[in-house]
């Protein structure tokens, strides 16, 4: 910019293979260190099984089920509700079968009309459904008749100065999309102008009332571009080798003459068989000029498109949705194990052994199915599924079942904190704000090493997430311990004290090699290891806390069960700082993997509040029996 010209540098580092090899020595010492026998981690897991055999000898052996109930699933009314509205009601099979045309998105990937119908409803409704007609039925009835589309309720509104803007029902969630526009002013949008002034407006100077006007704004966009059929990119050009698909109008004026009337010639068909089709009842006709796409799509852009079995992947895992029907699954096996579990210290007689093995065998089960889950999305992107904010939250709930299960062999509380953590991780996944579309790597990400480095550093936050929920269930052990059962849920304290610590351990070892190889990735990628950006500088605060909270034992001050516990509990906001306030809200080289920037939401003061009251009301009961007062 200063047009003294530009100067290259060409290095060669005789360094390199020195530094890889260190790293590599560095990251056996950790790992091999939790298998020698006289290392820390080895002593606490012989610690923890002798408390839990101590434990077991309290009472004799009750035998007890679990019984789990299987929570129905809502049946949906299904087509009355549209009627009423005067909605064309597009047969559910022949919809169905539009859904399984390929379209192009704006990233360039090919992906069936299905997920695209899907995305549309999310970011316009927040719903995949609406008066009981699925995604592809109603996608297809916007294109086909946008005039009935325009007056039902269909725009998420979640701000009151949006309604009155508007002049709807200050209490309506849903907006019509002829709500937005006055033909009889000379500014006929309503949000036009106001939109126009906060794009003016710097970022930070937005009110609430400004960035929700803003994403209504874009769901207007998005159901204009529907009903103009923008958004079907559905035809190839005969005549364009870059890959490129054209949505209907673009094809017609773009093509060249012969394939532009065939293509003009082939959506009349198709559009007056479904009128056909909707007045009469019979699809037969629609099904076959629909056949006549997807062989022109065949025909022309062969070269871009997935193979059938990741198409037929993709609208698998569309339809069964296994990560979101894991949620309740996980919630219910932890919160149903953690209440027996405490009852099990109240009541030493009560025995665990059939509900945790119910319990492990479900998790056993929902594991499966989440691998399952991850490896037909990694199939399907064609990349490993932990390259966006969605994609990792994933991983790491898997991460977390992984932890839980090498480390609660003897501990059923550890086992119900695993399931509540996991099913807590993939709640938070499926939130508004995390984008669950399946998108294309961008160019630095094109990378083995985004499957070595990602995956090893997001699968520490597992461990180090279990870590936070047993310290935050041992303080509570300190809060219900009394003269009665002091002895039993001691023993308790201690065994999680010892399991959260070789969890952490655990936790830190990964998060240290993940860093490491992160370190190589840069060298490979940018020429140098290390640039302070903040995920870096956050990634090794992160390894700091958690290097003073395993450490914090020869600390006298410092020393104690309860201490390590609040410090395993408290050191967990650095995990969340460095994944979710970085990727959030800091701008560096890793903002390729943020999300758009999020409101804190008012749960998260609410969790401060309950962690600091647990804290204290703990304190006052930190003290613990000698273990040979607690033995008599």
């Amino acid at each position: 910019m200063d047009e003294k010209g530009t100067i290259l540098s060409v290095n060669h580092d005789p360094g390199t293979l020195p530094t890889y090899i260190g790293y590599f020595l560095l990251a056996l010492g950790m790992f091999g260190s939790m298998l020698t026998y006289s290392s820390r981690f080895q002593t606490l897991m012989r610690r923890a099984r002798d408390l839990q055999k101590m434990a077991e000898k309290c009472a004799p052996a009750f035998a007890v089920f679990l019984m789990l109930g299987a929570a129905s699933l809502p049946m949906h009314a299904g087509e009355p509700e549209a009627k009423k509205l005067g909605l064309p009601i597009i047969q559910k099979a022949h919809a169905g079968e539009f859904g399984r045309l390929l379209v192009q998105d704006d990233g360039g990937r090919i992906e069936p009309i299905d997920t695209l119908a899907r995305e549309v409803l999310r970011k316009v409704s927040r719903k995949e459904e609406r008066f009981g007609l699925d995604a592809d039925q109603i996608f297809l009835g916007m294109i086909i008749r946008p005039q009935a589309w325009q007056k039902v309720p269909m725009i998420k509104v979640s701000h009151p100065g949006i309604n009155e803007i508007l002049g709807i029902d200050p209490k309506a969630k849903y907006a019509k999309f002829d709500d937005f526009f006055d033909f009889k002013q000379k500014e006929s949008y309503k949000l036009g102008a106001r939109v126009e002034e906060i794009t003016r407006k710097r970022p930070a100077e937005r009110t609430t009332l400004d960035k929700e006007i803003l994403k209504v704004d874009e769901r207007v966009n998005v159901m204009y571009m529907t009903f103009t059929g923008s958004l079907l990119r559905i035809f190839p050009n005969p005549q364009d080798k870059t890959g490129r698909w054209y949505a209907p109008i673009d094809a017609i004026k773009h093509f060249d003459e012969k394939s532009g009337k065939f293509v003009q010639a082939i959506l009349a068909s198709y559009f007056s068989n479904i009128d056909s089709a909707l007045k009469s009842g019979d699809w037969s006709k629609a099904d076959k000029a629909l056949e006549v796409i997807k062989q022109y799509q065949t025909f022309y852009g062969a070269a871009i498109i997935p193979e059938k079995g990741r198409i037929e992947a993709e609208l698998l895992m569309n339809e069964t949705k296994p990560f979101q029907k894991l949620v309740p699954l996980y919630l219910l096996v932890g919160l149903v194990l953690l209440i027996l579990a405490i009852w099990h210290i109240i009541k030493p007689k009560f025995n665990l052994k059939w509900p945790v093995r119910i319990g492990m065998a479900i998790l056993i089960a929902g594991f499966f199915v989440q691998t399952v889950a991850l490896g037909l999305r990694w199939y399907i992107a064609g990349h490993a599924p932990w390259s966006n904010g969605y994609e990792s939250m994933l991983y790491i709930g898997w991460a977390t079942l992984l932890a839980g299960f090498i480390f609660s062999r003897r501990s059923p509380i550890t086992l119900a904190a695993t399931s509540i953590l996991a099913g807590l991780i993939l709640f938070v996944a499926h939130l508004n704000w995390l984008d669950p579309e399946i998108t294309n790597l961008v160019p630095v990400l094109k990378s083995y090493w985004l499957m070595i480095h990602v995956a090893v550093i997001t699968a520490s936050y597992g461990f180090l997430g279990l870590g936070a929920l047993l310290g935050f269930i041992t303080l509570w052990l300190y809060i219900i311990k009394h003269g009665e059962n002091r002895a039993d849920i001691e023993y308790s304290i201690r065994e999680l004290t010892h399991i959260n610590e070789m969890t952490l351990i655990a936790g830190l070892a990964l998060l240290t090699v993940g860093n490491f190889l992160g370190g190589v990735w840069a060298n490979e990628s940018w020429g140098r290891y290390w640039g302070w950006d903040p995920k870096e500088t956050w990634a090794l605060v992160t390894i700091l806390v958690y290097a003073v909270v395993v450490h914090i034992r020869f600390v006298k001050s410092m020393r104690g069960v309860f201490a390590f516990n609040v410090a395993s509990l408290l050191a967990f906001s650095s995990v969340i700082m460095t994944y979710f306030g970085v990727n959030y809200y800091l701008s560096g080289m890793h903002s390729y993997a943020k999300g758009d920037p999020v409101p804190i939401p008012t749960f998260v003061y609410y969790v401060i509040a309950v962690v600091a009251v647990t804290i204290l009301l703990a304190y006052r009961k930190r003290e613990l029996l000698p273990l040979s007062k607690a033995n008599k």
